[in-house]
């Protein structure tokens, strides 16, 4: 509503219709979906990432991933399918098992855990998006004299958020420090029935290698795995890079 005041309601949120009638106004939930978008972590850029703007077009119908036997398209279009239905149970109120988006790199988790996001905080479900590294570096922060929030607020709303979603918990290096406050998360998750969704350059039984057994037992209980992979070769950020640099001549990408 570019900051004016709704004209019907006048910013309330309400429309009185008469002395003992009053209905909610139309605008009620632009406005909580703004609200929420706000306290859900996520960046301007991030916002725009929806499945209607995930493009399967980057992904191969001919080249087959040499594991799983399929074509990129059929894996990407498969992960698409699989987070969209993780929307709609949700939604109504299946309280799905979580989702675990792994693949290379540039591959699109982090626009499918985006898509998952936005489409929910849509419909007015609390979301918590937050970068796993950068969230880590935020609860050390947090030590220091003058911080505004302190380290249990910063890891409770992670771990009772009604749905949280974990992006990056990839090949970094973890100390025992954070491989305790990932635990607590999703243990704590597990508990209380709280679906999360991860993105991952780690494939799904790799998770120990890089964390520890205890939080890969976690996230195999927590989530069902999601594969989404191109060529090592077809990084889609560098796709887009490229598209994005030939526009002002007149060139379309592929």
């Amino acid at each position: 509503m570019n900051g004016e005041a709704c004209p019907k309601c006048g910013g309330r949120g309400i429309v009185i219709k008469s002395r003992d009638t009053a209905l909610v106004c139309r605008c009620a939930g632009r406005i909580r979906a703004n609200s929420l978008a706000r306290s859900s972590h996520m960046t301007e850029v991030l916002r725009k990432k929806t499945f209607q703007n995930f493009s399967l077009g980057y992904y191969s119908k001919h080249e087959k991933d040499p594991l799983i036997g399929k074509t990129y398209y059929e894996i990407a279009s498969k992960s698409l399918d699989t987070c969209v239905s993780f929307v709609k149970d949700y939604l109504d109120g299946k309280n799905p098992r979580g989702l675990y988006i792994f693949g290379e790199v540039g591959s699109g988790k982090t626009h499918l855990a985006c898509g998952i996001a936005n489409e929910l905080i849509k419909e007015g479900v609390e979301v918590l998006f937050v970068v796993v590294p950068d969230y880590l570096e935020e609860i050390k922060y947090s030590w220091e004299q003058g911080s505004e929030y302190h380290e249990k607020e910063i890891l409770d709303q992670a771990r009772e958020v009604p749905v949280l979603m974990m992006d990056d918990l990839g090949a970094h290096s973890y100390s025992d420090w954070t491989k305790g406050k990932i635990y607590s998360i999703l243990n704590h998750r597990i508990n209380s029935s709280l679906p999360t969704v991860i993105t991952s350059n780690l494939e799904y039984h790799e998770t120990g290698d890089y964390l520890d057994n205890r939080i890969s037992s976690r996230i195999l209980e927590l989530c069902r795995p999601v594969p989404l992979f191109v060529k090592k070769s077809e990084d889609i950020r560098l796709q887009k890079s490229i598209e994005a640099a030939q526009k002002p001549y007149g060139r379309s990408g592929p």
